[in-house]
């Protein structure tokens, strides 16, 4: 049902961006992402090809708005009259701090008002630490608590055959450098069926990239509405990705030619030519 306001429970930004792909909303929906996070940090977690960002930030630019009620009403405002869909908010702690509680109640109370008999609905990520439990049951009366059963994607490289092993988050991913400056391609757990969505898939399609892999093969599956259908061209280019982390290990350990190493490593990435580089380097 359109024409809602709802609170978010959550700790962080990552937490909250990770609930996005859980919430319903059709392809011709508009959705604005209000953040504290700059756009150059959000495409790490997020696939904004189809948000329209704004970054909460005292400076000035492009995708910026100062963190002020009436900038945010007015961007709100011109967005109610047009399209339909939902604007997610993080930052309130930040605007309660600068402008005091009594103001930030006072913002949303106008904002659901300005959302009612609208085809928009807004949800607002709220640190419940961040406030006392007076002013958490003011602020949640003029935005129910809406409670998500989401996926928490941990990502945990793997233990491989020289018993190393880093277990992290996926979102503080550290990727490792060779000695040329190139990045280490890393073993990450598989994706499983239960849970599998778009959302995790588009992360780990970010993870990949940042390893400097070409996956654009299972890129166009993010435009599938059929979930069984990404989860197969997923398994196809995952079982890719781990036959070139093996590549890739041996290559940079055994191959000492730098130019071999440089055009073996290049290929790896690209996925290409995988078959030739095993026979090659496996199998003589």
């Amino acid at each position: 049902m359109a024409g809602q306001i709802h609170t978010l429970l959550f700790t962080s930004s990552d937490d909250f961006v990770s609930v996005f792909d859980q919430i319903d909303s059709d392809e011709t929906s508009h959705r604005v992402f209000i953040s504290r996070m700059p756009q150059r940090r959000l495409i790490e977690r997020l696939d904004i090809t189809d948000i329209e960002c704004y970054w909460l930030t005292d400076r000035e630019g492009d995708g910026m708005i100062p963190p002020s009620y009436n900038a945010l009403l007015d961007l709100i405002s011109n967005r109610l009259s047009n399209h339909k869909g939902t604007i997610f908010i993080e930052g309130l702690e930040w605007l309660s701090s600068l402008h005091g509680f009594d103001s930030l109640l006072s913002f949303t109370r106008t904002l659901s008002d300005s959302i009612h008999r609208t085809h928009w609905n807004v949800y607002l990520s709220v640190d419940e630490n961040s406030f006392s439990s007076i002013e958490l049951n003011q602020l949640t009366r003029e935005a129910a608590i809406l409670t998500l059963d989401f996926v928490e994607e941990l990502d945990f490289i793997e233990e491989q055959s020289n018993d190393f092993l880093v277990v992290q988050k996926s979102e503080n991913l550290e990727i490792e450098l060779h000695e040329d400056g190139s990045p280490k391609l890393l073993l990450l757990t598989r994706l499983p069926r239960n849970g599998f969505s778009k959302s995790l898939l588009q992360r780990r399609v970010l993870q990949w990239r940042r390893m400097g892999l070409d996956v654009t093969e299972v890129e166009s599956a993010l435009y599938s509405s059929n979930t069984d259908s990404m989860f197969q061209a997923y398994n196809i280019i995952e079982e890719k990705v781990r036959r070139a982390v093996q590549l890739d290990n041996w290559v940079s350990e055994n191959v000492s030619d730098s130019q071999e190493r440089s055009v073996a490593q290049f290929r790896i990435r690209q996925l290409t030519g995988l078959d030739q580089l095993e026979r090659r380097y496996f199998l003589d």
